[in-house]
């Protein structure tokens, strides 16, 4: 192997966002594979380092996915309690089975926002079973009787959770979180989507036959 493979400790670190002696540990556990130099100084396969790179990525995005579902599912709680003296208890028209439906498709609904949002490929299949879901919210808003903006808004309401609960979680990145940055938009860009779906729904509803 050429001596162009080979990074030094204090490059390989750099490469992994981590302290030299952070390294040192980890080489030392066994944990990242080096070797040293006839003077003593370790040093680091660059492909090694760079699988090693990948891996904490994908471990820091499964961290924040799993704080963004926690997150998110107790932000709606919260929300969930309070709308519930909202617009004269509108909840409370629902009957057993209509709240069934909602309990269910709420938690749907966050699974399939988490699939959304950390894919590249395929994202738009887990954004059209969504707008399914939002298309039936739009007619059980109408058969409760609802108007449509009444009905965008209560929409809006548990949206505003979402949002709430992702830029909490984005907020631990820092300022200048880019990930965090594009799981809001994409969030965001999911939500406004399952509106569209939910106030058509209602509307075409409320059209006379």
């Amino acid at each position: 192997m050429s001596s162009e493979n080979w990074l030094e400790l204090s490059e390989a670190a750099e490469l992994l966002g981590i302290h030299p002696s952070t390294l040192r540990r980890w080489a030392d556990a066994g944990k990242v594979f080096h070797r040293r130099t006839a003077g003593g100084r370790r040093q680091f396969d660059s492909s090694t380092i760079e699988k090693t790179r990948k891996g904490m990525q994908q471990l820091n995005a499964l961290n924040t996915t799993e704080q963004i579902e926690t997150r998110t599912r107790d932000f709606a709680s919260q929300h969930a309690r309070d709308l519930s003296t909202w617009q004269k208890g509108w909840l409370t028209r629902l009957n057993e089975e209509q709240m069934m439906i909602f309990r269910y498709s709420g938690q749907r609904l966050l699974g399939l926002m988490m699939q959304y949002i950390s894919r590249n490929e395929n994202a738009e299949t887990f954004l059209d079973e969504a707008k399914r879901i939002a298309r039936d919210y739009g007619a059980i808003f109408f058969n409760i009787g609802l108007s449509v903006s009444q009905s965008a808004e209560a929409f809006l309401y548990f949206r505003r959770s979402i949002l709430e609960s992702i830029l909490a979680t984005a907020g631990l990145g820092g300022a200048n979180d880019q990930d965090g940055q594009r799981i809001f938009l994409r969030t965001s860009d999911f939500y406004d989507a399952l509106l569209v779906s939910a106030v058509e729904s209602h509307a075409k509803l409320s059209q006379p036959q």
